[in-house]
Parts: structure tokens; C-alpha cells; sequence
């Protein structure tokens, strides 16, 4: 079997281009039905947006924003080798002068870039499914949070309608994922609808 597979870019300016991403058994790209849901709920909130990928795995969520006109992609993993994949992908589509990839635990970024996150348009949070930390990292991202949350959790896992600093404006069910879309508490606007 390969070390990768491939994943396709779902719209924008790159749409059907393939990327390749690790295969490794904790790695889950986000599955392509689910990132066409996600940028079909945020709509315009992408264009010229400063997007934060924690969790970043092999960049899928991050290229899409960017294929569909984000500024620039900051992505967040603790894991080398998927952070080389992130690399060549920025590399082949050429656009690694948009790209900031950073290895880090995503709850200790975040805990130590909160102008960064209040001056981000975007932060999408796609931790592994039986990762613990999220909700910590949700509550660090409503302290200073960006415009948009969007957390990625298995449908099992129930997030509550306020984390922290945040209030869910929106959910959507894909099969076994959920996205739960959050803006900070007091600008409850709805997206995409």
C-alpha cells in the first residue's frame, strides 16, 4: 500500500486538483462532502480571511479556504510528517508565500497567539475524534476569538451551545461528522442561511 492517498479540492480556484496526504491510521482528512458543506455555510466569510487550521493533519480544510480565496492559512499540527505533506502541497499548488505551517500542540498555540486569533477571520478546530483537548481549545479560542469557529467532532460528541467566549449560530450533521459553527457570544449572527 502507497504512503498516501489523495484527496480533491472541492471548489475555488483550484477545484478537482488533488493533494496528496499521508496514510496513517490517526491522520483523517476531512472528508470532501463535509469541506463543501463547511465553505457552502461560510460563504464570503472565507474571501481575504486569515484562517487558522489547528489540528492541521495534511491541510485539506486550509487549502480549500485558500482555493476559495482566503488571505492566508495559518497551519497548526504537532505531527512532522504531516506538516512536510502541508509543505509540499503549498509548494505544488504555489502558494507556500501564503502559508504559515507551525508545529505545535493546538491548545498551547492558541493559548499563546491571541492577537493573532482576534485579528483571524476563521479558526476551524478538527482535533482526532477521541481527542479530549477540544473543549479546552474551544474555551482558549473564545478568550480572544476570531470572527468564526467552526469545530469538526464526531456526531457522538455533544458540544454544548456556549463554550467559553463562543455561542453556536449553526450545526450540520455528515453521516458520522458534525460541524458546529460558534462566533463570539454576542454576535450570534447566523451564517449562511
Amino acid at each position: 500500500m502507497p504512503a498516501t492517498a489523495q484527496t480533491r479540492i472541492t471548489g475555488g480556484e483550484w477545484r478537482g486538483r488533488l493533494l496528496s496526504t499521508p496514510r496513517q491510521q490517526l491522520l483523517r482528512p476531512t472528508r470532501a462532502m463535509v469541506r463543501e458543506a463547511l465553505f457552502n455555510i461560510l460563504g464570503d466569510e472565507v474571501v481575504g480571511a486569515t484562517v487558522v487550521d489547528l489540528f492541521a493533519g495534511a491541510g485539506t480544510v486550509g487549502f480549500e479556504a485558500l482555493s476559495r480565496g482566503a488571505g492566508e492559512v495559518v497551519f497548526v499540527d504537532r505531527d512532522d510528517q504531516a506538516l512536510a505533506h502541508i509543505r509540499r502541497s503549498a509548494e505544488t499548488l504555489q502558494c507556500a508565500d501564503r502559508c504559515q505551517v507551525i508545529r505545535s500542540e493546538a491548545l498551547r498555540w492558541v493559548r499563546s497567539r491571541p492577537a493573532a486569533l482576534a485579528a483571524a477571520g476563521l479558526a476551524f478546530v478538527d482535533a482526532p475524534y477521541r481527542d479530549n483537548t477540544v473543549m479546552d481549545v474551544l474555551t482558549a479560542l473564545g478568550e480572544a476569538p476570531p470572527r468564526v469557529v467552526v469545530c469538526e467532532h464526531h456526531r457522538a460528541r455533544s458540544l454544548p451551545d456556549r463554550v467559553g467566549g463562543l455561542a453556536v449560530v449553526r450545526r450540520g450533521r455528515y453521516g458520522i461528522t458534525d460541524l458546529s459553527v460558534f462566533r463570539p457570544a454576542g454576535m450570534e449572527v447566523g451564517i449562511g442561511e
